[in-house]
């Protein structure tokens, strides 16, 4: 005990008695280093300098030390100083340019750049330098920086303001329309081992959000060392190849700069470039510690010419220090993302900076203890401007002060309650626009309520049953408190050719755990009479039916009338796993077509009824009462969490989604003829092939146990779709008329894959690869015996569209089925983004 008394003593002495250094770095002519590091030499004690250079290294115990000041391609320059307890001082270091040499040395071919035999070397040793550090923790400073060069007055039609100085006084930037419109900073620390990671973020801070939370998970340390890099979710589905990696010979071409000598060990200065376009790899440069055969220091760059999504560019600059013989540990990473969009032109800097790393130091257990892989300390967004004055390691600029400024000042001219209410009003002033295309949106005082109709160009449609019908659709939410919200509404529906008048209502109460996002129940009802799909998953777009139904005679659209009763329960426990039971009362009637009209030529009119029609030759839909029980759970494993200041939130992996659902038709009671039991077992997830691409998949099982009555509402239907706009990707068959294959099979089983290549293959295709097209395979398929089955095959090509705005996919789809029919037609849909993650569903029924 006195031991650890001791040294509890020693930390807080050193945190009370500590020195600063603070200064410029600037090179040769004056001009600021941006970035810059600077460290104590023999530790990892050290910060890294602003965009000008300023740089304050805190912390610095009282003794005689010797700071370190580097900078890529310039020499180092070392000042010896002492300094004691609380004391500050100044330095300025100017940098010069290094002078590198190049010296003769052996190589293998005339032809071969000597800077061939040292990546060899380097690549030789990878696998070591990559397993070498088998635990690693370290403190972490992040400051994240997103600034404007310009802007524009409008984007998408909405007016930012009526001229640039508007826009630019909106968001706080200058009559240019350049500043800053995002800025973080964080301060945390970080510990890796054995595969496990944990963040613990002491402190963060967004400009105009006081309980911003910022990145639960920091920037990771990117290790060249591994051959494939991940930037992160969704910037490079593919990765990009390292230039240390193991062919990586093959993917790049080395040149040999020239060396230099820092503190007795002889660095390399090599130009990286790729060998082809369009490949996922880096340009830039790379240096490289002689004997080590270690990574000093890089600058590398890549662009979405080869493989990130997103930005226009991304430069990537890492400083390392040598910790001991043949260790090196990073000192900074600073990411430089650049894009350009919607007329905004928008350039960052991420300036991450470790400090006090330990290299295969045991963590404590506690660190790693449950499930939880980053945590916020409780008070690290409510930290005041004093404590940031006191404990920022990098110097702000001055438009990021002015930024803070700006948006404290804003926030209080926003948080104003008779502001917000004006702002309210205004937004609730109905406008001829929104009724025909967005619906009208209402909100109660204090945004406590919301009222909500749909458009008028989604309300009215038309059909070969109704005719020309109306649906006004109303919903209603108001929040009882943090945790409780009450959920209502309402539909009705006219139809002018049948005079058929329906309504439908729903009530229920959602209650979320306000301090476990994700965990939640909700409790609902509904009843009233209305019309329906015979496939409850509605594949049939009301729309896309009337301009099919009114150019083309083509009415895809089937429906039945029914009155319906139904209590509701679903639960989810923010762990992957969910639930969810209901009970349904129906009366069904069937419907007829009342109206064949038409602007197709009557030549071309070739209306079908409305009876769905069935490949096993089933015909019509009877009057009849159903009482069904349907259950469902769903569970999706490896779930781990994030533990921000105030509440918990799941993070999911790489697990796939397993639903398992039944459905139970109860026959006689309240003279309900349905008797039969269906079931429905369903994975649902992705792999990611890094280089390869990546494949998702959807695979489902199930049949009924019992078929004694099913009617047609009640068969298991394949989600078709006859229209040339696609259907949900991993959910739908393209080309499969809907209800052909409806079916009571025993046994069945469906599989929707799709193997996206996401730029492998078209980034060696001329005009391909300029167009930045992708390819994705996959199969729709269905089977229940050899006698029984459909199935149907695509190509697709992905990543239509201009510049960053690519979200279209067209698909080349050919169909088979067990009775010798083929068919094959394109599909126009949104551009892939992943699997379509369906669970246990919503618990309420869906259909209306």
């Amino acid at each position: 005990m006195r031991y650890t008394f001791s040294l509890l003593l020693l930390f807080l002495s050193s945190l009370a008695f500590s020195g600063t250094l603070k200064g410029r770095i600037t090179d040769a002519r004056g001009e600021a280093l941006p970035f810059a590091t600077v460290f104590l030499k023999g530790t990892t004690i050290g910060t890294t300098a602003n965009a000008s250079g300023e740089f304050v290294l805190t912390g610095i115990p009282a003794g005689s030390h010797t700071a370190i000041a580097q900078y890529i391609s310039f020499e180092q320059q070392a000042f010896a100083f002492s300094i004691g307890a609380e004391e500050s001082i100044t330095k300025n270091f100017s940098l010069r340019e290094q002078n590198l040499s190049i010296k003769e040395v052996v190589v293998k071919s005339k032809d071969e750049d000597p800077a061939i035999r040292i990546m060899r070397q380097v690549i030789k040793k990878r696998s070591f330098h990559q397993k070498q550090i088998e635990s690693f923790q370290t403190d972490i400073y992040l400051k994240g920086v997103l600034r404007t060069r310009d802007i524009p007055t409008k984007v998408l039609g909405q007016k930012l303001g009526d001229n640039k100085k508007e826009a630019a006084d909106a968001m706080g930037v200058d009559t240019s329309g350049k500043g800053v419109v995002y800025l973080v900073e964080e301060d945390a620390s970080y510990f890796a081992q054995g595969g496990r990671e944990r963040t613990i973020i002491h402190s963060v801070r967004e400009s105009g959000n006081p309980g911003g939370v910022g990145f639960s998970q920091l920037p990771s340390v990117i290790s060249f060392y591994d051959n494939n890099i991940d930037l992160g979710e969704g910037l490079a589905p593919r990765g990009l190849i390292s230039p240390v990696a193991d062919g990586a010979l093959g993917y790049y071409q080395y040149k040999l700069e020239g060396e230099f000598v820092e503190n007795h060990q002889v660095i390399y200065q090599i130009a990286v470039k790729p060998r082809r376009l369009y490949e996922p790899l880096f340009n830039g440069k790379i240096f490289i510690a002689a004997d080590d055969w270690a990574i000093h220091s890089l600058s590398l760059s890549t662009n979405n010419k080869q493989g990130i999504e997103f930005l226009d560019t991304l430069r990537i600059d890492q400083i390392y220090v040598p910790l001991r013989k043949d260790t090196w540990v990073i000192k900074s990473q600073l990411f430089y993302p650049a894009i350009k969009v919607l007329g905004f032109d928008v350039v960052g800097n991420f300036v991450t900076v470790y400090n006090n790393q330990k290299v295969n130091e045991p963590a404590p257990d506690s660190v790693f203890a449950g499930k939880i892989i980053s945590s916020y300390d409780a008070t690290a967004n409510k930290k005041d401007t004093a404590y940031w004055l006191g404990n920022r390691p990098v110097p702000l600029e001055e438009d990021e002060m002015r930024n803070y400024q700006f948006q404290d000042s804003m926030l209080v001219v926003n948080n104003d309650p008779v502001r917000q209410d004006s702002l309210r009003r205004r937004g609730n002033r109905i406008k001829p626009m929104d009724l025909l295309l967005s619906g009208v949106t209402i909100n109660g005082k204090a945004y406590k309520s919301r009222f909500t109709t749909n458009s008028l160009i989604f309300m009215t449609n038309y059909n070969t049953v109704e005719g020309l019908n109306i649906s006004p659709k109303f919903w209603y939410q108001r929040q009882v408190d943090s945790s409780n919200l009450l959920k209502a509404r309402a539909a009705f529906r006219y139809g002018f050719s049948n005079t058929h008048f329906n309504g439908m209502g729903r009530l229920s109460w959602l209650h979320r755990d306000k301090y476990w996002r994700g965990r939640m129940w909700e409790v609902g009802a509904e009843g009233g009479k209305y019309v329906f799909q015979f496939n409850p998953e509605n594949p049939v777009s009301e729309l896309l039916n009337t301009a099919s139904t009114l150019l083309f005679a083509e009415n895809y659209l089937k429906l039945y009338e029914r009155w319906n009763y139904a209590i509701d329960y679903r639960h989810s426990r923010g762990n992957g796993l969910s639930w969810s039971a209901a009970v349904n009362y129906q009366d069904r009637m069937p419907l007829q077509n009342t109206t064949d009209y038409t602007w197709a030529k009557e030549a071309d009119k070739h209306f079908t009824p409305n009876e769905p029609q069935v490949q096993d030759g089933t015909t019509g839909f009877e009057p009849h009462r159903a009482l069904l029980v349907k259950a469902a759970i769903g569970f999706r494993p490896g779930v781990r969490y994030v533990q921000y200041p105030d509440y918990k939130s799941p993070s999911f992996g790489s697990w796939p989604t397993f639903t398992l659902s039944y459905v139970k038709g109860i026959p006689d009671v309240l003279e309900s003829k349905t008797d039969f039991d269906k079931w429905r077992f369903t994975v649902d997830g992705d792999f990611r092939l890094r280089l390869l691409g990546s494949l998702d998949y959807r695979l489902s099982a199930g049949g009924f146990l019992n078929d004694n009555y099913v009617s047609l509402a009640d068969r298991q239907h394949l989600y078709g779709n006859q229209f040339v706009f696609a259907g949900p990707y991993l959910k739908a068959f393209q080309m499969a008329p809907y209800y052909r294959y409806s079916n009571t099979e025993k046994l069945y089983g469906e599989a929707h894959v799709e193997y996206n290549m996401q730029g492998l293959l078209t980034n060696k295709i001329p005009l391909l690869r300029q167009a930045r097209w992708f390819f994705i395979l996959g199969t729709n398929s269905w089977y229940a015996g050899p006698n029984n089955w459909y199935s149907e095959a695509f190509v697709s090509v992905d990543n239509l569209g201009y510049k960053m705005l690519r979200f279209l996919r067209v698909d080349f789809v050919q169909s088979w089925d067990a009775w010798g029919r083929r068919n094959s037609g394109i599909r126009v849909g949104l551009r892939a983004s992943g699997p379509v993650r369906i669970g246990v569903g919503s618990g309420e029924s869906g259909e209306w």
